[in-house]
């Protein structure tokens, strides 16, 4: 069986005739069944409360004339045995056969059918021993009920037709923007980035068009971010990996290197094996951090207690270069956020510091409630600004020309850590001291 395809408009002008066609056709079939009803449960309530004023207004002839009147305009026939004025013995003709056929109780309203099939309503009251009869024709309700139903008739193609005019209008509207949001999100994933909408309205389709808008800004960068990324690995990654393979084949092909020779290339080997290893373990830390947001783990940890398993961690280093670390700060302060995470933001920089760091210097290290601070001195004045030195695969001009391990990811890692963590960072150079500074206190 062939299914039939509608787009979005189609389907919301069908909904919006569904809509008013239905609306009209429960007010037609409630009115069909409950009208009638409704209309005779009224009357019924109003019969007696006639029969109370005319009981009131007996003795003053003018005001009864002019109220039996006024009822009398609305089809109610009054036969009151006491009248003093023109409707004194006036008799009610072929309806006193009516009556007489059809005994109405005392003081109730009754429902009263005729042989013709009419139908009245008929009240039977005394007042001081003189009987009074209201009676109602309902004939009236029944050419009512007719014209109410010509009535709705009408009034439902009329409409149906006006929420086909007005529902072809709105859904247009409507669905004219949604047709931008489609053709844009096929464009993005495209990777056909766009910038402007043009999408202005105040609704949920204006918030999901501004989220678009910022949804391609974003992925636009990433991508370019990513791009360049990439290309900057492959390049850091060619530079060890051409590195080893010409060493591997000197250490194959020259079979009269001598012992001292031989060693310095499984040095140099080594060294560049542990580069790319770095390098790698770096990377993955990166590619980890993207889809770390959602599974942060925050937990209470001392932080005097990490910065001094770091310490020992890159011990070797650190007695290599006579380098004095200090500490100074609370021994029971705690933090409370993602200790890894953390943990490889204490370990990067202390690896920094160490590194770029003349020998024979001073690394201070200083931690409060508010922030922590990293303190070292560089062998010559930085010149790069903040953002460079933030970029991946950069380093510092302190670095050139030495023998300094690093791929450049360290100050990279650190800044998308923070970033997760939503902690303040900031750096600060004062001629030959670099100074990295870390808050507590969240945005």
């Amino acid at each position: 069986m062939m299914k039939i395809k509608l787009n979005f408009f189609k389907k919301l002008m069908i909904y919006s005739i569904f809509l008013s066609f239905t609306s009209v056709a429960i007010v037609q079939i409630l009115n069909l069944i409950s009208l009638d009803n409704f209309y005779i449960y009224r009357k019924k309530a109003e019969l007696p409360i006639i029969a109370m004023k005319i009981s009131a207004l007996k003795n003053n002839e003018t005001e009864l004339n002019s109220y039996i009147e006024d009822i009398s305009s609305d089809g109610i026939q009054v036969n009151y045995s006491n009248l003093n004025n023109n409707y004194k013995g006036k008799k009610l003709g072929k309806r006193n056969n009516f009556l007489m056929e059809n005994t109405p109780v005392q003081n109730e309203v009754s429902l009263i059918k005729t042989k013709m099939g009419g139908r009245h309503l008929v009240y039977y009251t005394l007042i001081n021993n003189d009987p009074l009869i209201l009676i109602l024709p309902l004939i009236s309700l029944e050419n009512y009920k007719y014209e109410v139903f010509l009535i709705q008739i009408i009034s439902m193609f009329i409409a149906i037709f006006l929420s086909l005019l007005l529902g072809r209008y709105f859904s247009k509207k409507l669905t004219k923007n949604l047709e931008t949001l489609n053709v844009a999100a096929h464009k993005i994933s495209n990777l056909n980035f766009i910038e402007k909408l043009n999408i202005k309205t105040n609704d949920e389709i204006g918030e999901l068009a501004i989220s678009i808008e910022k949804m391609s800004l974003e992925l636009s960068k990433a991508m370019s971010s990513l791009e360049n990324f990439i290309g900057n690995a492959s390049h850091e990654l060619k530079t060890p990996i051409a590195s080893i393979n010409m060493i591997s084949q000197n250490l194959r092909e020259n079979n009269n290197l001598s012992n001292s020779d031989r060693k310095k290339l499984y040095n140099s080997l080594i060294k560049e094996t542990n580069e790319m290893n770095e390098l790698i373990q770096n990377l993955l830390i990166l590619s980890k951090l993207t889809y770390s947001k959602n599974s942060l783990n925050n937990e209470n940890f001392n932080l005097k207690d990490l910065i001094q398993k770091t310490l020992y961690k890159y011990e070797l280093l650190e007695l290599e270069k006579n380098i004095d670390i200090r500490i100074e700060g609370h021994k029971q302060f705690s933090i409370q956020t993602d200790y890894k995470l953390f943990k490889i933001v204490i370990e990067n920089l202390i690896q920094n510091a160490l590194k770029y760091s003349p020998e024979n210097e001073t690394i201070n290290i200083k931690f409060n409630k508010q922030n922590i601070i990293f303190t070292n001195k560089t062998s010559k004045i930085l010149e790069e600004d903040i953002a460079t030195l933030l970029s991946p695969f950069k380093r510092g001009n302190n670095t050139l020309g030495k023998e300094i391990e690093g791929s450049g990811l360290g100050l990279y890692i650190v800044k998308n850590i923070l970033e997760l963590l939503k902690l303040k960072y900031t750096i600060k150079i004062l001629e030959d001291n670099f100074s990295f500074i870390i808050e507590f206190l969240r945005n």
